[in-house]
């Protein structure tokens, strides 16, 4: 179906199932961020407010797997259950597809600059969305990719679902535009740029880094001034001779210091 603003295509799936395709070319969201890949807000930071529901759709997140990464429970919404009546099957148990059911949990996850730089990224169980802006003076004009598959490669040919397809096609772009420009959406960006602290650090040349030490008679351990108004008085070397992982170096810091802190190494899938 080809329409002004959208594309429906579809094919069948190498690997099973049918894919479908749909391509708006020229979607317009509000008070785009200054950097196009920080478009899409992260799962986890969507279910933080429960109060808002993102035309018709609610979020909650039950385990997080590192920034942007989440296992998410969304409730399905009218838009969502028209891809059951073209797209859906009723074969075996509706918890091999999700079309059926007015429930989901899957695992979402969003990537920034990625496929290309600029880019942004969200990948669902079975689905898979691309935003990337366009070359225009408002900076606030984008095109969305959202490919999906079904599980069996049985896409309707008949003549009643091809004069439903074009309607299908400008309705499903509308309604991305309605979720990217939403109350739920726009307020909570700020919340989404604020919501992680990044650390990083220079490459070292004189062997891994320290880390306070309990043990004042181990041979590995060296005592230093500096801390000893904190009470850090033995320090050692961080997994010596090991290959040296940040994120695992500060929680392992901050647990010797008494804190208990969620510390990722990848964010957004870099």
């Amino acid at each position: 179906a080809i329409r002004p603003e959208a594309v429906l295509s579809h094919r069948s799936c190498p690997w099973g199932g049918h894919l479908i395709k749909l391509e708006a070319k020229n979607v317009f969201i509000q008070n785009a961020s200054a950097d196009p890949a920080d478009i899409l807000v992260r799962p986890e930071v969507r279910a933080m407010t429960p109060d808002k529901h993102w035309a018709a759709l609610t979020w909650r997140c039950l385990e997080i797997y590192g920034p942007g990464d989440a296992l998410m429970e969304v409730d399905n919404d009218w838009c969502t259950r028209l891809f059951g009546v073209l797209f859906g099957h009723s074969v075996g148990s509706t918890r091999l597809h999700v079309f059926q059911e007015a429930r989901t949990v899957s695992r979402h996850a969003v990537y920034k600059d990625f496929p290309e730089p600029g880019d942004a990224t969200q990948v669902e169980t079975e689905t898979i969305a691309i935003l990337r802006r366009l070359p225009h003076p408002s900076r606030s004009r984008y095109r969305l990719v959202f490919v999906f598959s079904t599980p069996q490669d049985n896409f309707p040919a008949s003549s009643l679902c091809d004069q439903h397809l074009p309607a299908f096609t400008d309705t499903y772009r509308n309604f991305f535009e309605r979720v990217l420009n939403g109350p739920g959406f726009v307020d909570v960006r700020d919340l989404d740029a604020k919501m992680y602290l990044v650390l990083s650090m220079r490459a070292f040349n004189r062997g891994p880094p320290m880390i306070p030490n309990d043990d004042t008679c181990s041979e590995e351990s060296f005592s230093m001034s500096a801390g000893e108004h904190l009470g850090l008085v033995s320090w050692a070397c961080f997994n010596p001779g090991e290959k040296f992982y940040l994120s695992e170096y500060m929680r392992v810091f901050m647990e010797r210091l008494g804190y208990q802190l969620k510390i990722y190494g990848v964010m957004d899938g870099r």
